[in-house]
């Protein structure tokens, strides 16, 4: 019960299910179905011509129309089961009589119009806008050539069973009834899965306009607008922030020994830890390479009990691939925001200090060079 609660959910809210293609053929299936059950009721009523009619009808949707669905020629479809419909209704009406109640179907064809057009055109380079309004006022005229035929010509082949014009009149408009709430509620389904469709598909621009492919960090060109506007709040507010510029040690060594699938897993590992290991306000880049830059919104010193915390779990942890463990070590320097700064002057701090750690046994947090001068 809880599924078919998550499917009606889900239906409702535009996810997609069923491929427009599958839509059409049970379409075609459901009107070929409706054909026969309209031969059943003729069949009852003892006319013998309408039946073979609705039978002809039923075997084309089971046929032409089932064989174009498959194609994937849905419009064509559509044009086709219209132009057939408008014709029935009018033979009908001409044969048994208004009061069967078959110009009903008629209204169904205008949300259906809107719907099949919709589905049906939607790989076209120029679609046709118009094609639904023109197809409606067709229903239109059809409607009141029906009327007319009412009022001025005797049906040829009247049913002598009122009963049966009773039952054959309500079923006809129920059935059209429900075909309206059906096409309405498609194309209303189709907008919101198409819509849901689209804000993944920008999702998925903004992924790549924004964050690394692989680590799915920021990157560079983010963290450097990320950066301009953490110094213009400074200019502002003077809310300091501490800037960590990380790297992997040996990382080469790593390609080399395990390959670079190896290399990889290590970084989106790192990539994982750093991202786990800041706060809602912070924010993680790929720099470049193994280059890993970490804006944290707090003074160096919460800055740097952070780069301390994120350095010992790198350092403990194991990463196993094809049944062999790497480990791996970080070396971080910091440089804290100072006003009348610019970016790049940060970046080479924490460059130069990072360089420092590097040379100096790496695997450490460095926040200040012991030898100032040396490293300016």
């Amino acid at each position: 019960m809880s599924n078919i609660r998550h499917y009606i959910h889900e239906l409702m809210h535009g996810n997609s299910f069923f491929s427009a293609q599958l839509i059409c053929r049970y379409t075609a299936v459901s009107i070929g179905v409706i054909h026969m059950l309209n031969m059943v009721l003729f069949l009852i009523a003892e006319s013998f011509v309408m039946a073979g009619a609705s039978l002809a009808g039923g075997v084309m949707y089971f046929t032409l129309i089932f064989r174009l669905v498959q194609k994937d020629r849905l419009l064509t479809m559509y044009l086709i089961s219209f132009a057939e419909i408008l014709t029935a209704v009018l033979l009908c009406t001409l044969l048994v009589g208004w009061d069967a109640g078959f110009s009903s179907y008629l209204f169904a064809g205008v949300s259906s119009s809107f719907y099949f057009t919709f589905v049906g055109q939607k790989n076209q380079e120029h679609p046709h806008q118009s094609l639904p309004l023109v197809l409606s006022l067709m229903v239109i005229f059809a409607y009141f050539l029906n009327y007319a035929i009412m009022l001025f010509i005797t049906p040829l082949l009247p049913i002598g069973k009122p009963e049966m014009m009773t039952v054959i009149y309500i079923y006809n408009t129920l059935v059209s009834f429900a075909l309206m709430i059906v096409f309405s509620y498609l194309f209303v389904w189709e907008i919101l899965n198409r819509q849901r469709v689209l804000a993944e598909q920008n999702e998925k621009l903004d992924e790549l306009a924004h964050k690394d492919p692989l680590t799915h960090l920021l990157n560079r060109r983010s963290m450097n607008e990320m950066l301009t506007e953490r110094m213009e709040i400074l200019k502002r507010t003077g809310r300091r922030f501490t800037m960590i510029l990380g790297d992997i040690d040996d990382f080469k060594k790593v390609n080399d020994t395990f390959g670079h699938e190896a290399g990889d897993m290590v970084l989106v590992t790192v990539s994982d830890i750093l991202r786990s290991s800041v706060g809602e306000d912070d924010a993680v880049c790929r720099w470049g390479g193994e280059e890993i830059l970490i804006l944290i919104a707090s003074p160096l010193e919460l800055g740097a009990v952070t780069a301390e915390r994120i350095c010992r779990t790198i350092e403990n942890s194991v990463i196993k691939y094809e049944e062999k463990e790497i480990r791996i070590t970080m070396t971080f320097g910091i440089a804290e925001s100072i006003p009348g700064y610019r970016v790049e002057h940060l970046i080479q701090q924490a460059d130069d200090k990072l360089y420092y750690g590097k040379t100096h046994g790496k695997n450490q947090v460095v926040t200040d060079i012991p030898r100032p001068g040396v490293f300016s």
